[in-house]
């Protein structure tokens, strides 16, 4: 079986490659699939791969490029065969142009993320306490867990590159999916949601569970959407996530480098710098969040990252990204982090619905198009309230563009923690275009 020891000596021992950087998974998982509460099926696998990173310096007209090519290898391949593929790399880096950029040198890791209480047993001893966890609340009558699929990963990772970065880490990542039904009278509903976890907290899979059937039996209930025409909504749950994301993108230095986002240092990113109406925007990245999946001590190229304040009460501090793109614009790199910290705002959820509203909770496919800002998506499960009563409604539709509604938002004080967000509950928007059930 290859090592990584070897395959670096396979590496500095062709002439012609000067440059690059490995990446060695292993991965042991537990995968359980549950049919109402019966298991259907399990299996565990092991999975050993290295991801080999081939790059070339050469110039043109004037300009320094470095090209790059990635192979996978398997342990399992002979050393003729990796020398074979890593060959092909280095002849197709050849041929890919971009702009010359450093690649990571070591660096001293300052921080670790939080210690997952998988890692005080085997995987397998874990899965009679998810298992009992997952079904603790599947005691109703009318509604409970139609299927469930469960699964558990521990992810040994290790960075090697040309220029002495040797990294390593364990991590854990584990993904419930869920499909629950109701029945009031009629038709069966059905709701699905995809939980991912880092580590174990016992309630978590019960509150989702209980919330999930709670949806289910308001849309049992629910009527058609009205047509609204435009008016003023709140997204609560998944959606705002999705919704916010657009300024996690926007900040990017790659989408910035490649003129996707036109978000300016120093600059409102809401487009409100004097007499803001609404709440301002703060976001944070924190790589070393609790119950994370994507919590790391360094990113994929093997830099060293850290807590980052990238916008401010609406201003821009900091582009984020790894160390190419922020090279490009000629700032500090701050490596890839995926962990999102949105603060709440100045309402309470109380607060926002003293007025008429229309408060979405669930879509089929809600989408953020990060790019343009244009958001949308089938209603599933909402609640409107004219003034007076309050309904359950589902079917229509919602649209609209960021840059129309960011001048004037608000967040909720209120917050919520899923996975690698961690943000406000509720967002209210302003007259937003609603499309009622029939149109």
């Amino acid at each position: 079986m290859l090592t990584i020891e070897q395959l670096q000596r396979i590496l500095t021992g062709i002439p012609e490659i000067k440059i690059y950087k490995v990446i060695e998974q292993m991965t042991d998982s537990i995968e359980l699939f549950f049919i109402k509460k019966e298991l259907d099926m399990n299996r565990s696998k092991k999975v050993h791969y290295f991801q080999a990173t081939i790059y070339k310096d050469f110039s043109a007209n004037g300009n320094d490029y470095r090209g790059s090519s990635t192979i996978q290898i398997h342990p399992t391949m002979s050393k003729d065969e990796v020398r074979t593929v890593i060959n092909q790399a280095a002849y197709a880096a050849d041929f890919v142009k971009n702009k010359y950029y450093p690649l990571v040198e070591r660096k001293p890791v300052r921080n670790q993320v939080p210690v997952s209480s998988f890692a005080e047993a085997p995987l397998a001893d874990w899965i009679p306490r998810l298992t009992a966890a997952v079904f603790e609340a599947d005691t109703l009558e009318r509604g409970g867990i139609n299927s469930a699929e469960l699964f558990l990963n521990k992810i040994n990772t290790r960075i090697i590159n040309s220029e002495g970065v040797d990294l390593q880490k364990e991590h854990y990542r584990g993904e419930l999916e869920l499909i629950t039904n109701w029945r009031e009278s009629g038709e069966e509903v059905e709701l699905y949601k995809d939980l991912h976890f880092a580590t174990f907290q016992a309630g978590q899979f019960t509150q989702v569970l209980h919330e999930m059937l709670e949806l289910s039996k308001e849309k049992a209930l629910a009527a058609p959407t009205p047509s609204l025409n435009r008016h003023m909504i709140l997204l609560t749950g998944e959606p705002v996530r999705d919704f916010l994301q657009y300024y996690f993108t926007q900040s990017a230095a790659q989408s910035v480098y490649e003129q996707t986002s036109t978000l300016k240092l120093n600059e409102n990113v809401q487009g409100v710098d004097n007499d803001p109406k609404g709440d301002l925007i703060s976001m944070k990245l924190d790589p070393f969040m609790e119950n994370s999946t994507t919590s790391t001590p360094f990113d994929e190229d093997g830099l060293p990252v850290d807590s980052l304040d990238v916008i401010r009460q609406g201003k821009l501090l900091n582009y984020w990204g790894n160390t190419q793109y922020c090279h490009y614009l000629g700032v500090t790199p701050t490596g890839n982090i995926r962990n999102m910290v949105f603060s709440g705002g100045s309402k309470s959820i109380q607060e926002m619905k003293r007025q008429p509203f229309l408060e979405l909770l669930a879509f089929s496919d809600f989408q953020m198009d990060p790019l343009n800002g244009n958001f949308g998506g089938e209603i599933r499960l909402g609640r409107y309230f004219d003034g007076k009563d309050t309904i359950f409604i589902t079917g229509g539709s919602i649209s609209g563009n960021i840059k129309e509604v960011q001048a004037e938002l608000y967040l909720s004080q209120e917050l919520q923690k899923e996975n690698n967000f961690c943000g406000p509950q509720t967002i209210q928007l302003l007259n937003v275009a609603v499309s009622g059930h029939n149109g």
